[in-house]
């Protein structure tokens, strides 16, 4: 079978996870990926998780203090197709591989800058950190944790994977581009982008005040009940718990997070667990939203003792009888690698590592089945490649023979069929809608369930950009109409549980008859094998899968739903789109592709989706829930709080000398990055006093200066920052669009939202598409496809199509 980017060059000038993750993804679907590195190799390499990371690929020493060295470099990247650095801003002009001086070498190449606050602003210099850009954002302000009144670490990898995905997404984009313009260009994202994902307050409307900046726990209760996203419901405490997203302790001491937003799946598990009877009580009737606070504690606590009857396990056999039980035992990122369900879908591999023997580890990104992934090299030994690539003649500039498209935007002239409700598969249509695409939303009559929520921020986030139509697809006229879109779709994505698209006969094997080429990608919950694949999932619920909320959690404590998964398994779905339109593109193939919430969530976790004798614990955040380690973590100042970020050794001896404690990195039990990890506990005891002899904006312009990660973590709340820092004004990272639906709240429905996640400067996405209500386009979308107004009326009055929005209830939760 082919592979996706066979007789591709990628050159890898990156450190950390979010590069490593994009390169590793194209090497595994075929790629040459030529990792550029100094002598000794890169630091990063003390992190266990780059013998995942950097699996497939070939590690170059360059001398980068040479001219000699340099040259090698550049004469590697002129014979590219990528080039992919995560320096930072000027760092690559400095070596002499700039994006002008190489692209009049190869004006087809593809060169990606990823820095942590882009590429202009104050923030620019800063240190490439997920934890630096989480404080200053503002994240860990609004980290929901177990403390109160301070900012919380905010553990989850998040920030990194979704910038990967963003930038795996770009690349192929402008992949797309060059084949029909023959001309390579240069893409811009940043770390930061990764915040704009859902689940990080974002929207204002145009005149609305900056809300006040509260902390989780702050809110108001009739906050809570409108889904503020900086609630702090503490799933497992019976006292603030919602029935409907609840962590139950079961009796061997496990916990199972829940999720039932929807009433039929609430219904489906009151009835699994027993408890049916409170229907024809008059004090729970109407759960699980009960207006009386203490009746909901009283069956908060009637649940929590239920499940103490139970072990885990058992609960977990009942689920998979009854699938719309949306609940999942709370675990580690290496109990889901070994977990039966993730390893029934094929989410592992075993490869022989010469360093460790053999290791397993995280499998492909996503199933394809005309062009799979091929996992058979471990990471290389630093600089192992060197002798064997540079002794080459240097490869000549690839020559692009243009197929005569001339795109404006990244994927002008792309339709995407999407069939997928709620947030995960949604945000990933609302991704490629921002490249350019024409996604046109196919919702029942009575729209997406989601937007049953209208205050809630996640919705509007996912479904931006959109074309909606409301098409009955059990119906055989609507089967019809649906039939003649895929026709003219290059993608048809879903995320209907196994079984319902043939049920509804818009599975693969059904519409590959009538569009041969077709990109068919299911977004899958579970994956489409193993005992849970019927089962419902969501956002907390797979975050206890993955061991995201675990993870985030602290340790000791008990555990806390994370609420980061939904777009996490949503950047994933895009990227599976992305692979599959590559695939299509460079091999002429449609195909069927398949990615899961389990997958993309574990590879959000890859810093511990391994397994090998010996291999270390992973680093977990402390019970404070302040960081991972001495030098990676918050401080209380004398006046507030800031985030250290200062892991290697160098960074170390600089920080040292700044606090007026150099003796510290002389000390045999802080020497080393390891050592420091070891005794962390002694090395924060020592420092904690040294912070609290100033205040936090003192230490940061002092530590700054000094070029040591270091920045405030309690400035403001994550929405001010976007709207107000000026930072995100430098980066253009919000824009003005309006929408009708909102035009109750703002002159012409006017708001803020986030800008397209990477810039392109040769074919610009198109920034601002609003969020639109249900059905509006369904006269647009099915008028192009020859249906007059006559035929819209009648199909209308059948129940075949919707024309407009109908009244909807809001969910409360």
């Amino acid at each position: 079978m082919p592979e996706i980017f066979a007789g591709h060059r990628v050159i890898d000038l990156s450190q950390g996870m979010a590069g490593a993750l994009v390169t590793m993804i194209l090497a595994d679907f075929g790629a040459e990926v030529i990792r550029l590195e100094p002598p000794g190799g890169d630091p990063m390499w003390e992190h266990p998780a780059y013998l995942l990371w950097q699996r497939g690929k070939k590690s170059v020493a360059i001398d980068w203090d040479s001219e000699a060295g340099r040259a090698q470099a550049r004469a590697l990247a002129q014979g590219a197709d990528i080039f992919i650095e995560t320096l930072r801003p000027g760092e690559v002009e400095r070596l002499g591989l700039g994006y002008p001086a190489m692209q009049a070498a190869n004006p087809a190449l593809i060169y990606h800058s990823l820095a942590p606050f882009g590429q202009t602003g104050p923030c620019k210099d800063f240190k490439p950190y997920d934890g630096i850009v989480n404080a200053r954002s503002g994240r860990m302000r609004d980290q929901v944790g177990w403390q109160k009144h301070r900012p919380t670490f905010r553990a989850v990898n998040d920030i990194s994977y979704h910038a990967a995905m963003f930038t795996l997404q770009a690349l192929v984009a402008a992949l797309r581009v060059r084949l029909e313009t023959g001309r390579g260009q240069k893409l811009e994202g940043s770390l930061l982008s990764g915040a704009s994902a859902p689940n990080n307050n974002w929207r204002l409307f145009d005149g609305q005040a900056i809300p006040e900046d509260l902390y989780p726990g702050e809110l108001s209760r009739e906050a809570v009940a409108r889904g503020e996203l900086t609630a702090d419901r503490h799933e497992s405490d019976p006292y603030t718990a919602n029935p409907s997203q609840i962590c139950l302790e079961t009796s061997d001491g496990q916990w199972i997070m829940h999720s039932h937003i929807q009433k039929d799946l609430f219904d489906a598990w009151i009835d699994a667990i027993g408890f049916s009877w409170i229907r024809e009580d008059p004090r729970y009737q109407t759960a699980p939203n009960i207006p009386n606070h203490d009746d909901r504690i009283a069956l908060n606590l009637l649940i929590f003792e239920r499940f103490r009857e139970k072990t885990a396990s058992e609960w977990r056999e009942i689920y998979r009888q009854r699938p719309d039980c949306a609940g999942e035992i709370m675990q580690t990122t290496q109990d889901a690698l070994y977990h039966e369900q993730f390893r029934a879908n094929g989410h592992v591999v075993a490869l022989d590592d010469p360093r460790v023997g053999r290791m397993e580890q995280l499998g492909p990104f996503a199933k394809m089945t005309a062009t799979p992934a091929r996992i058979g090299r471990p990471a290389p030994q630093p600089g192992e490649h060197t002798t064997e690539v540079l002794s080459e003649a240097p490869p000549p500039a690839p020559v692009i023979v243009p197929r005569g498209g001339n795109p404006q935007r990244p994927l002008e002239g792309i339709t995407v069929l999407e069939c997928a409700g709620w947030l995960a598969a949604p945000f990933a249509g609302a991704l490629l809608a921002d490249l350019g695409a024409t996604v046109i939303k196919v919702e029942p009559l009575h729209g997406d369930p989601y937007r049953r929520m209208p205050t809630n921020e996640n919705m509007i986030r996912a479904f931006q950009g959109k074309q909606n139509i409301g098409l009955n697809l059990k119906s055989k006229e609507g089967l019809t109409i649906f039939y003649e879109l895929v026709e003219k779709a290059d993608i048809v994505m879903h995320n209907y549980r196994p079984g319902v698209p043939e049920r509804l006969k818009i599975d693969y094997a059904t519409l590959r008859r009538i569009k041969p080429d077709l990109v068919y990608v299911y977004a899958s919950a579970y994956g489409t094998q193993g005992p849970d694949r019927f089962r419902a999932a969501f956002n907390p619920t797979m975050g206890a899968f993955s061991g995201n909320s675990v993870f985030q959690s602290g340790q000791g404590n008990k555990p806390k739903g994370d609420q980061s998964p939904d777009p996490i398994a949503g950047s994933g779905v895009a990227t599976g789109m992305m692979l599959g339109l590559a695939a299509r593109l460079l091999t002429g193939q449609g195909q069927y592709i398949e990615t899961s919430m389990m997958n993309s969530n574990v590879y959000c976790n890859s810093d511990d989706a391994f397994a090998y004798p010996g291999k270390p614990d992973r680093l977990v955040p402390d019970g404070a829930q302040l960081g991972l380690e001495a030098t990676y973590r918050l401080y209380e100042t004398a006046d507030g709080w800031v985030f250290i970020a200062a892991r290697f050794d160098a960074e170390f001896a600089a920080l040292a000398a700044a606090l007026g404690r150099p003796e510290l990195a002389r000390d045999e039990r802080f020497a080393n990055w390891q050592a420091r990890i070891a005794n962390r506990a002694a090395l924060a005891a020592q420092l904690e006093p040294v912070f609290r002899m100033r205040g936090a904006d003192a230490w940061e312009a002092e530590l700054l200066a000094r070029d040591i990660g270091c920045v405030r973590a309690d400035a403001a709340s994550h929405v001010r920052f976007l709207h107000s820092d000026p930072q995100a004004k430098a980066m253009g990272f919000m824009v003005m669009t309006q929408s009708p639906e909102f035009a109750d709240k703002a002159p012409h429905g006017r708001y803020w939202r986030h800008a397209p996640v990477v810039k392109f400067s040769a074919t610009p996405c198109e920034a601002g598409k609003p969020y639109e209500g249900p059905a509006t386009h369904t006269r647009e979308v099915l008028g192009a496809l020859g249906y007059d107004e006559a035929a819209l009326a009648n199909l209308a009055k059948a129940g075949v199509i919707a024309l407009e929005a109908s009244a909807i209830e809001p969910i409360r939760y």
